[in-house]
């Protein structure tokens, strides 16, 4: 899964052992800054888990997190300003404002990061909302919170008071996965907010669940060992797929979390694909290559899809599809061939344009010349 959900994991490994523990979330930013609305990180008295960006701004955080940890009690807002404001060692290359909103955790919350370590753990989409400024209404503290489920919209209404349209906006919020501040007003509807300071109105924070990010590897060659390595580093759920175990096994994947040995179309209708996959296609011939498309893309969900190989074979297995009926716009999503074009050759190499590649779209969506679909004139460009 994603390594920003990685963290409801430890969540209820750190609460099953009876410890609590003040989670930091970054729920507003200004400028460039080094993490993204949603970055979250669990602070303990033995350390800390996760990250929001690391410098002295973290640094700070994690001082008042400990001082909120040491007292046992409340929630607070923390400013981190990246604009050049602190006195610093260590030299960043932001200069934004990060709101971070830290709240406690402690044992008797063990069911709700159980729901939402599940959700992660399972793809089911869900969100956690947390009251950030109670505004004029005392009887919600900062750190009220409660398991967003969007199949029962009505299980945030008893938390924020909130009207049917609302609940609506945040079980879509949810499925879409996407993070906010939101603005209660006096009729129970919700607004998007940019700001943090309170104007009397309470404020809620929307963080969900993004889902089990899964990177699909078909093909489990010479390129396919670093692939799965780099996938299992970035926080990825990595399942390797071949028809033969003596390529597809444990000796050779250590780090993947599912190894499947099975033929190559029939192990993609089995898998599930939906908009958190990744699928690439590194088989060791042509005809597998395309046999992969070809049961990929009969499935369209959103599924991220790429598959190795020279321009040339590249445009002459697109065009057989598109004879067989697979509609030109679903082609032009296909990343092929794919990764980054920075001059790669041997197997690790590869690897990591193709991993470049699949973090640049994830995070900017961006394609351009440097993408050798694009190049190849069938990836729709973006840019």
């Amino acid at each position: 899964m994603a390594g920003v959900d990685l963290i409801w994991s430890e969540a209820v490994r750190t609460l099953e052992r009876d410890k609590p523990f003040a989670l930091a979330t970054v729920i507003n930013v200004r400028g460039s800054t080094p993490r993204e609305v949603g970055a979250k990180m669990i602070v303990r008295d033995d350390g800390q888990y996760g990250t929001i960006g690391g410098g002295c701004g973290e640094a700070e955080v994690f001082r008042k997190a400990r001082l909120m940890l040491e007292a046992g009690e409340g929630a607070r807002l923390a400013e981190v300003d990246l604009t050049g404001d602190f006195d610093q060692n260590e030299i960043g290359t932001c200069g934004g404002i990060m709101d971070v909103f830290i709240d406690l955790w402690s044992p008797r919350d063990l069911p709700m990061a159980r729901q939402l370590a599940d959700a992660a753990g399972h793809n089911r989409p869900a969100a956690l909302l947390t009251v950030v400024d109670a505004g004029a209404r005392a009887e919600l503290p900062p750190g009220t919170k409660a398991v967003v489920d969007p199949a029962d919209r009505a299980s945030a209404g008893e938390l924020s008071g909130l009207k049917r349209s609302a609940l609506g906006t945040i079980a879509e919020r949810a499925s879409d996965a996407v993070a906010g501040l939101l603005e209660v007003d006096g009729a129970g509807d919700l607004k998007p907010v940019t700001r943090v300071a309170s104007d009397g109105a309470p404020r809620v924070f929307v963080d969900p669940i993004t889902g089990a990010q899964r990177l699909i590897i078909v093909g489990a060659g010479h390129i396919a060992q670093p692939l799965a390595e780099l996938g299992s580093m970035l926080g990825f759920h990595v399942t390797v797929i071949d028809d033969r175990a003596s390529f597809a096994n444990r000796e050779r994947f250590p780090t993947a979390d599912a190894v499947i040995v099975k033929p190559f179309a029939a192990a993609i209708a089995a898998l599930g694909l939906d908009r958190h996959c990744y699928l690439i296609s590194v088989t060791r011939g042509h005809a597998f290559d395309e046999e992969t498309l070809r049961a990929a893309l009969r499935t369209p969900t959103g599924c991220f899809i790429g598959m190795i190989g020279s321009r040339r074979r590249a445009r002459a297995t697109l065009a057989r599809l598109e004879e067989d009926g697979f509609a030109p716009q679903l082609l032009s999503e296909v990343h092929v061939p794919l990764g980054l074009d920075i001059g790669a050759e041997t197997p690790e190499e590869i690897a990591i344009s193709i991993i470049a590649e699949i973090v640049r779209e994830r995070r900017t969506g961006r394609r351009d010349e440097f993408n050798l679909g694009t190049r190849s004139g069938r990836l729709r460009r973006t840019s």
